[in-house]
């Protein structure tokens, strides 16, 4: 018999519910735009076989209609818990042009629920990321558990980059590095760091004059330089198991009528029809997904929203 990670003995198992003792707390903030893309994603992380967890769900001004819909399915599955924030259901949504959108910012959120976690991992997870092969979690917090030096690992990471052409403010900026938000592990002890999840950047002399942090940046930065903890990346031979599809927070034309067909597209381009090195199955994907999907991009803010915010779009 495989153990979930965590339990060391079948007797340990076999006394209580694995869901009853999580080792690790996902956390996924859904709202309107990726609810779509996020019942997909709720669903996958039943693919996790050998990991103790609970996947808590944060609807973010989710529409109530949105909440019936979805939600009893949700709860169906033996490793969901959904913040209750009903108290939105009769409120007005914001509407601070300086917002993505009629919701809050997710670093808000993560500077207040996270802290609320305590199992002895807990992970920063997009409701657009979705679980092809739930291996790669093990993988994950095995090498966490070998290496206490180690705060927090990551799926994708990007370095430093001096020119980066920020599609958001059309500017060229300097981004530092980040161990990427869609899904970030951290260790319990992450918490002690007080610094804000929020996106910083600091104004400097030169051509280039923006010097910046993206969402999480700051605060991981501060989780080396004055905790002197490391951060890791997973290896990307498990690229093939997961698919993030991209701030679908952001989303406009993607449907419930034609959700399906941009997935299975997208997860062609991802792993092919025969593995990860299939190129017929990814050529596949990248002609048919601009002729049926042309106006898909995400990579600017809706009409009338984020107009005075200096970021680079978070997720």
């Amino acid at each position: 018999m495989q153990l979930p990670y965590g339990f060391r003995t079948t007797a340990a198992y076999t006394a209580v519910q694995y869901m009853n003792n999580p080792v690790i707390t996902f956390f996924m903030i859904v709202t309107d735009p990726d609810v779509i893309i996020g019942d997909y994603a709720v669903r996958s992380y039943a693919k996790i076989k050998d990991v103790a967890f609970v996947l808590r769900i944060y609807p973010n001004w989710l529409s109530p209609n949105l909440k019936k819909q979805y939600f009893p399915n949700w709860l169906k599955l033996p490793y969901v818990e959904i913040v209750n924030n009903d108290w939105q259901d009769n409120s007005e949504k914001p509407r601070n042009p300086e917002f993505e959108g009629p919701f809050e910012k997710c670093t808000a959120i993560w500077d207040r629920e996270l802290r609320k976690i305590t199992t002895p991992y807990h992970a920063t997870v997009d409701a657009d990321f979705e679980v092809l092969d739930g291996k790669f979690v093990s993988a994950m917090l095995s090498l966490l558990e070998k290496k206490p030096e180690t705060v927090a690992m990551s799926t994708d990471y990007s370095p430093r980059s001096d020119n980066y052409f920020d599609t958001y403010s059309n500017e060229i900026i300097c981004l530092n590095e980040r161990w990427h938000t869609w899904f970030c592990i951290y260790r319990l002890d992450a918490c002690k760091c007080t610094v804000s999840h929020f996106y910083h950047e600091e104004l400097v002399d030169g051509p280039v004059r923006r010097n910046a942090w993206d969402s999480c940046g700051y605060f991981q930065r501060s989780l080396k330089k004055d905790f002197g903890y490391s951060l890791a990346v997973l290896d990307k031979t498990y690229q093939p198991c997961f698919i993030h599809y991209g701030a679908f927070s952001k989303n406009l034309n993607i449907t419930g009528s034609n959700i399906g067909a941009y997935r299975r597209l997208r997860i062609l381009g991802k792993r092919g029809l025969f593995g990860n090195r299939d190129i017929l199955g990814r050529g596949i994907s990248r002609v048919f997904l601009p002729l049926l999907f042309p106006k898909t991009s995400r990579r600017h803010y809706w009409n009338g929203w984020g107009g005075s915010i200096p970021s680079t779009g978070g997720k």
